[in-house]
């Protein structure tokens, strides 16, 4: 069965088991309540085969035969008496002199299936130029290039960077050895510390940027969409994320990567830098006078960036969350260690609670009930010693006399019945 007719099955099941109602099984299926009764009742007698068509796995009762398919080659083809006739005029003849009655459509496709007639050649598609936002801090494109930045001194690198669509101004670099979470982390939290939030993110369909999942039928019931880490975080500080559906749509940053391709590959060669850490300290200076001879000034001057509030949680809200049972004994798993919440007589028992872990980017750890931080420690759980293992001792060899009498005890034992 495919991903349509198993989630049928799912929720076919549930309503059979009430665990859901017939109310919320009709809106998940698009149907009325009484035809998802008679689907019920069918799934009841049949069961999985409910959910699948009469008419799967059927030719379909108006399908070309393979005699037509051959005569429409024949007159077609390149001897044919219908050779240079487009498809629309060929249909025509074919039913007013041939009795061959078939669609278009479907001629169409078999004359191109057989290699009669040439595919036209899809024109490209023209896109309308975007203007620039107005303001600074409207709208800021995000994306990674992994390229031989050092050329042959150093590894392959992805630089990770963001530039303002109202001025160009780049906003952020930064190298790293791949395009991570950690580094559009790291991204998003020095912005927002620098020149605050700004209304909207534009980036690529990249999965850390956009999850790939589905939602579930749980989640469809909640009315909640599967998201990233880097999503949740967008959604959380209230900033728009929206993602291209190509390179050309975020062509400012794309157009960017080419630039630094050539100015910056030789600001690196000339300084002779070969390693990651001396790449990003040169990039502060780069970025200054990059920005000085490329950005525009926008046309509203007055910029749009919110400003975090003095009392802002970074590590809350500028990092990856996981979520944890507490146990009884006030301990969760984390990756193979232990992490112990803080009890006391003022606290209150969290045991059987859900609570978060979040990592910032730099790997710290942090706990939270809700938005209320806890205190916590790390405990690493040590495999216990194994025992020596001890060597089996030699048996002592058999007595001769002692096997004697074990068989005439035996013997007498089985006849003393006769």
């Amino acid at each position: 069965m495919n991903d349509a007719q198993q989630r049928k099955c799912e929720i076919l099941q549930r309503l059979k088991d009430k665990t859901l109602s017939t109310a919320d099984a009709a809106h998940l299926l698009g149907r009325s309540t009484r035809q998802v009764q008679r689907m019920l009742c069918r799934f009841t007698q049949v069961g999985m085969q409910a959910v699948v068509h009469g008419n799967c796995g059927r030719p379909p009762a108006n399908k070309t035969t393979p005699e037509v398919i051959d005569q429409i080659r024949l007159v077609g083809g390149k001897d044919g008496k219908y050779h240079d006739f487009n498809a629309c005029h060929m249909q025509e003849l074919l039913i007013e002199h041939d009795d061959i009655k078939i669609g278009r459509s479907t001629l169409d496709r078999v004359l191109k299936d057989a290699q009669l007639r040439q595919s036209k050649r899809k024109q490209p598609l023209k896109r309308r130029r975007r203007e620039r936002k107005s303001a600074e801090g409207m709208l800021l494109q995000i994306d990674g290039s992994t390229h031989q930045w050092l050329e042959d001194r150093g590894p392959k690198m992805c630089l990770i960077g963001a530039v303002d669509d109202a001025t160009g101004k780049v906003l952020y670099l930064r190298f790293r050895p791949t395009e991570d979470q950690i580094g559009y982390l790291t991204l998003l939290q020095d912005i927002a510390c620098r020149w605050g939030l700004p209304m909207a993110y534009y980036h690529d369909r990249h999965t850390i940027l956009l999850s790939p999942k589905k939602a579930t039928i749980d989640d469809e019931l909640a009315g909640r969409k599967p998201m990233s880490q880097l999503q949740r975080v967008l959604d959380e500080l209230g900033v728009e994320s929206i993602a291209a559906h190509s390179p050309q749509a975020k062509g400012r940053i794309e157009r960017l990567w080419g630039t630094l391709q050539d100015r910056l590959i030789k600001h690196l060669r000339l300084a002779n830098i070969a390693t990651i850490e001396e790449a990003n300290a040169m990039l502060p200076a780069f970025i200054e006078a990059y920005n000085r001879r490329f950005a525009k000034p926008p046309k509203d001057t007055e910029p749009v960036w919110v400003p975090l509030p003095k009392d802002f949680d970074l590590n809350y809200y500028f990092s990856t969350r996981e979520e944890r049972l507490v146990q009884d004994d006030h301990t969760m798993a984390w990756y193979g260690k232990t992490v112990q919440l803080a009890t006391g007589p003022l606290r209150s028992n969290m045991a059987g609670r859900r609570v978060y872990i979040h990592t910032n980017a730099q790997g710290e750890l942090f706990c939270y009930h809700g938005k209320k931080p806890l205190t916590f420690k790390l405990i690493d759980i040590k495999a216990k010693p194994k025992s020596p293992v001890k060597e089996p001792k030699p048996k002592p060899a058999p007595d001769p006399e002692q096997i004697k009498r074990s068989r005439r005890r035996q013997t007498n034992f089985l006849h003393a019945g006769l």
